[in-house]
């Protein structure tokens, strides 16, 4: 299992390093599939593993200038107490639910995860520049804008998806970055998953313990770090065009893994 865990590490460091997506929305079908872990468990650990991989991998962006840090920095300030909130309660209602409960919760989430998918999907291909500059300029464009980050930081901390899946998207369609996005998501994903990792880790009571598989995740991370490196290398030299479409292709591959583990 350590092997298995270092290749899945690397491969998953590789889609990291490249489009800025697998963190969670990859990582967490791998840890159901592969370690068995509870669902939230799962998150937990994807969240941590998320942070040890792309420390490396923002800090490659930063050296390459791919960062915008202006827009990364209102992302974060509109994001974190959507993700705050969310993570504080599903380690709540993990703690107060019967079992069923929980399932019905673990349901909830998949179908909310399902649903982001789509959504990224929708504002990756198709153009909505039209929309960006006449609405999303405006004070109540902005507006929205910033609950939507707020949502999406609310979904990144229940499930730990989104570090490139939703934050990409977001910083197309409500900030209109379309040059650095994957630097810019990577170093956003980074500080919103350490702070949803230390929540699942070291909050609620000790019958319940920690929600987060500390070996598991440094194994990984273990394994991520050669793959990080040619990903981030390769980021810069792809053009946005075909940047985009990778981003694609991971988003649909983890479309796929969803499915197989919500229905198989």
């Amino acid at each position: 299992m350590v092997a298995l865990y270092l290749v899945a590490g690397a491969v998953l460091g590789f889609l990291i390093g490249l489009t800025g997506v697998g963190g969670g929305v990859v990582a967490v079908p791998v840890l159901l599939l592969l370690g068995g872990l509870e669902p939230i468990t799962a998150v937990g650990t994807a969240g941590l593993y998320s942070v040890l991989t792309k420390v490396y991998a923002a800090y490659r962006h930063a050296n390459q200038r791919t960062i915008n840090w202006g827009v990364s920095l209102r992302f974060l300030v509109a994001a974190l107490p959507g993700l705050m909130v969310s993570a504080f309660a599903v380690k709540y209602l993990k703690a107060t639910l019967p079992p069923h409960g929980v399932e019905a919760l673990q349901s909830a989430i998949s179908y909310t995860v399902i649903g982001a998918i789509a959504f990224s999907l929708a504002v990756i291909l198709i153009d909505f520049s039209r929309l960006r500059s006449r609405f999303f300029g405006t004070a109540a464009g902005r507006a929205l804008g910033t609950l939507g980050v707020m949502l999406i930081g609310a979904v990144m901390g229940a499930t730990s998806v989104g570090g490139g899946i939703l934050i990409i998207p977001a910083l197309i369609l409500f900030y209109g970055e379309t040059h650095k996005y994957v630097g810019s998501s990577i170093l956003i994903a980074v500080l919103l998953m350490a702070a949803m990792s230390a929540i699942y880790a070291f909050t609620g009571s000790a019958e319940h313990g920690t929600d987060v598989d500390t070996g598991i995740a440094l194994l990984m991370a273990a394994g991520s770090l050669l793959g990080t490196h040619h990903g981030s290398t390769l980021s810069k030299r792809l053009p946005p065009r075909r940047l985009r479409f990778a981003v694609v292709g991971v988003i649909v591959l983890a479309i796929f893994m969803l499915l197989l583990d919500r229905f198989y």
